[in-house]
């Protein structure tokens, strides 16, 4: 290299190529040796400290700003602060999944950059992670507004960043409106993405929008035929990384079908990697809640509690999660008698009460009740208000087109009657519960329920022939 422009262009081939081979410790050493030879430098250590003195920095400088003033904000000319943007881009990608806790200074940078010198055709990115992390801090709302204005940036500084732009802002939408249609966007960030030959965020929209889908209650069938074709795409394009995260969706898909369950052949995908580990054992353990496999759910449980890092980068696959950590911590709570896994419970329920409340009843009002209704069962002080809010749940599921919660809500409703007392309530819950899955597709999972119903039948059979005697 024989000036700083060269450099920087071998700077830019060498992250991506790093990337690309999932070396991730390289790639952000890389970024970071480029941003120094542009003036910026970053701590080494990002405290609590650090980070509050950059948001602060940041709120400053959008004090007071419209949203039609954020949106036409002047275009960026300097050279050399265009060449820092696109290598802060570079950073944060590789440092959400190597540090995620350093990221959003990255970002918050991005964002002064845009405020300070005008727009880059990366802004809309830097505006759209801000929201992402203004929601993960608790103001999904104000989040949501920073993802809509990056959205329109796009009009101003170009497409470039559309595919993941329409990525973030999608899954902010899925918090505020009907998660069923807000996914639909994913599909235009997928064109997006492949417009601009981004194969790696076409599959990031196409990950999302399938997660969604299986999570939103979707038909099974088309779910898992979204998934193999995804699968098909990120093999072809040997996107390690992305893998990881698909295939342990997939073994659930699978599993609740009934296909075969292939996730533990790609055992090496999570290997290092934290965020395929999290994703790994939440399907695990979301698998055996299913099938009730206590010992393999417990044991999931407490393996996907190590990997329970938080990341600002804000999908609603995280709030399925916590909503079924709370579903599990209740049942091993009322299992074994610890309040410790109760208040675990408990914690989750007043996380999804907050969604329900500031983000939208739609998504977040069915997962609340039934949660209310498992800590009323727990409790065993009002189980009169425990069988209200069941039959709550199961109304607001089936009103709000969650057809896989519907179902889970009846079954839930139906093994509360049979432990107080009301099998013939529990009989009831639990036939419609295996009619709701049949409807879902989830059909190994209805057989599974039928076996349970089988023996519930016979049980009571015998005890009535036992009292009769």
């Amino acid at each position: 290299a024989k000036c700083v422009e060269d450099k920087l262009i071998i700077f830019d081939i060498t992250i991506r190529l790093l990337l690309y081979r999932s070396d991730v410790v390289a790639a952000v050493g890389c970024a970071k040796d480029a941003l120094r030879n542009l003036g910026e430098e970053f701590p080494e250590d990002v405290t609590p400290d650090v980070l509050i003195h950059f948001i602060e920095e940041t709120k400053e400088l959008l004090d007071g700003m419209a949203n039609e003033e954020l949106i036409n904000l002047k275009l960026m000319t300097d050279t050399k602060t265009i060449m820092a943007m696109k290598y802060l881009a570079r950073l944060s990608e590789a440092l959400y999944i190597f540090r995620p806790g350093d990221q959003p200074i990255v970002v918050l940078r991005m964002v002064q950059l845009s405020l300070t010198h005008g727009m880059s055709p990366l802004s809309p990115l830097a505006f759209v992670s801000y929201g992402s992390f203004l929601a993960s801090s608790g103001d999904i709302r104000e989040g949501y507004r920073y993802a809509r204005i990056a959205t329109a940036q796009l009009d101003k500084v170009g497409q470039r960043v559309a595919g993941q732009v329409i990525a973030y802002s999608t899954q902010l939408k899925a918090y505020v409106e009907p998660v069923q249609s807000a996914i639909e966007f994913h599909i235009e960030g997928g064109k997006a993405a492949m417009i601009c030959g981004q194969i790696s965020y076409l599959l990031l929209n196409s990950l999302l929008y399938d997660s969604c889908s299986f999570w939103s209650g979707k038909k099974l069938k088309k779910v898992i035929s979204q998934l193999e074709q995804t699968i098909s795409t990120a093999r072809q394009g040997k996107h390690v990384l992305l893998l990881g995260q698909i295939m342990p969706l997939y073994g659930s898909v699978s599993n609740m079908i009934g296909l075969p369950d292939n996730r533990d052949m790609l055992h090496d995908l999570r290997v290092g990697n934290t965020f395929n580990s999290k994703a790994h054992y939440f399907n695990n353990m979301y698998t055996a809640f299913m099938f009730r496999n206590y010992e393999d759910m417990k044991s999931a449980i407490e393996q996907y509690s190590k990997y329970k890092i938080g990341s600002w980068i804000f999908v609603f696959s995280s709030s399925v999660q916590l909503f079924y950590e709370g579903l599990i911590s209740f049942f091993i709570g009322r299992k074994e008698n610890d309040n410790t896994w109760i208040e675990r419970g408990e914690t989750a329920c007043r996380a999804i009460e907050s969604f329900s409340d500031s983000s939208s009843k739609w998504n977040f009002e069915n997962k609340a009740l039934l949660l209310q209704a498992e800590e009323q069962f727990c409790s065993g002080k009002n189980l009169e208000l425990a069988g209200t809010l069941y039959d709550k749940a199961v109304l607001s599921a089936k009103e709000h087109r969650f057809l896989n919660e519907e179902a889970l809500a009846l079954e839930l409703a139906g093994i509360f009657h049979l432990k107080t007392g009301g099998e013939d309530r529990a009989i009831k819950y639990l036939s419609e519960a295996v009619e709701k899955y049949k409807e879902w597709e989830a059909f190994a999972k209805a057989k599974s329920l039928e076996r349970y119903l089988e023996q519930v039948n016979l049980k009571i059979t015998i005890s009535v022939a036992f009292c009769s005697s």
